[in-house]
């Protein structure tokens, strides 16, 4: 029963008991309040009150006949959990309050006869403590709805991200393929000067990036020797043609002369800038590994040859070897092999030699024909996807 009209955003209060002259007490006792005030006289009552009416704070007798004052309070934290329980009762029994606690979870126990300020004030309270778990609740729900909110906004950007990311990496790959397109047009412009070795620069460029990756290097050495190994004769260029198609052995000052197409390949390549670090690897080429006066142009030796030279010079005798010459037919592999070994340590570096030992020991032929059958573009947009 509703005992005091009120504007509907005012707080309902129930109280129960089945004393009618309680009743009218409490609800004289708080007709100045800002509350709407219902009562109830019985535990069904009050459970019907609960299911039709804005119910915030419910204040229980507890001996009641029907449903006991703590059965009411524990039903009400079941269905109601948010609804503030108090217990308001003349038996202050130990026992009672402690199943008031455990059962209903009561906010307070007050006994009767009540002081009328102090039941306001614990009225009052309580029903902050309602509205302050509302506003922390929908503060909260406020909370989740904006981080679901974020974490869209998060996808979403991430999903931008990845999307541009991607063109960029197509687009560098692409360049990537357009500037090596360009060396290769080049390089095979200088091998087209003579019949018998077109294609030797690209095979190096293959032996070498090969020999790079089973040393296990990462793909951004493994790119920039196969450049180095396309360019490592670009100085040829600069050689006359006579001794560069020249049928038979050089003479020793042919030899000199020839000697020089390193340090011309260098002296080519200086200025253009993307090809700044294959410089000292072409220019280093024929360096032995022991610094032997047979090494030029610097006789260098040991770790002072960059090292994509070592793998350069490797791929590069191995591609003479097992290719024919005007003055020579190809060698067997195994006259191959058998010169890489003796050479060890002397003109090549142990490990280059080694790591193409492990390949030919895998592979064997094959290794030579597969430079044939070798897609750069495929590598190189290959390491652009790992990168």
């Amino acid at each position: 029963m509703q005992t005091n009209a009120s504007p509907s955003q005012k707080p309902g209060i129930l109280f129960v008991d089945d004393e009618v002259n309680i009743l009218k007490a409490l609800a004289r006792l708080f007709r100045i309040e800002p509350v709407c005030v219902y009562t109830a006289s019985s535990g069904g009552e009050a459970l019907e009150t609960l299911e039709s009416e804005p119910i915030q704070l419910v204040v229980s007798d507890q001996n009641m006949p029907g449903i006991h004052g703590v059965q009411l309070l524990e039903e009400i934290r079941q269905r109601w959990p948010d609804v503030i329980r108090m217990m308001l009762t003349g038996y202050t029994d130990m026992h009672i309050a402690v199943q008031a606690i455990n059962k209903g979870e009561i906010y307070r126990l007050i006994t009767k006869p009540w002081n009328d300020e102090e039941l306001r004030t614990i009225v009052r309270q309580a029903l902050d403590t309602y509205f302050l778990r509302q506003e922390i609740r929908r503060l909260d729900d406020l909370t989740k709805e904006q981080n679901c909110a974020l974490q869209d906004m998060n996808h979403t950007l991430e999903l931008k991200v990845q999307e541009r990311t991607g063109e960029v990496k197509q687009k560098h790959a692409e360049l990537r393929i357009a500037y090596v397109s360009t060396v290769r047009a080049l390089v095979a412009a200088v091998d087209a000067k003579d019949t018998y070795t077109r294609g030797h620069s690209e095979r190096v460029g293959v032996y070498s990036s090969r020999i790079a990756r089973e040393l296990g290097c990462k793909n951004e050495f493994i790119e920039r020797i196969y450049l180095a190994g396309l360019l490592h004769d670009i100085g040829k260029i600069g050689i006359p043609d006579a001794i560069i198609i020249k049928p038979s052995s050089l003479e020793p000052e042919e030899y000199e002369v020839m000697k020089r197409h390193p340090e011309i390949g260098a002296g080519i390549l200086e200025s253009v800038s993307f090809l700044a670090d294959i410089v000292p690897c072409v220019r280093h080429h024929h360096e032995w590994y022991d610094g032997s006066d047979r090494g030029y142009p610097d006789r260098l030796r040991g770790d002072k040859i960059p090292f994509p030279s070592r793998i350069i010079l490797v791929a590069d005798t191995v591609e003479a070897m097992s290719s024919d010459r005007p003055y020579r037919r190809s060698l067997a592999l195994e006259r191959v092999i058998e010169e890489i070994q003796t050479y060890s340590g002397t003109q090549f570096d142990p490990v280059c030699a080694d790591a193409f030992l492990a390949i030919i020991e895998r592979e064997g032929e094959d290794f030579i024909e597969r430079a044939s059958k070798f897609n750069i573009e495929s590598f190189l947009l290959e390491t652009s996807e790992v990168a």
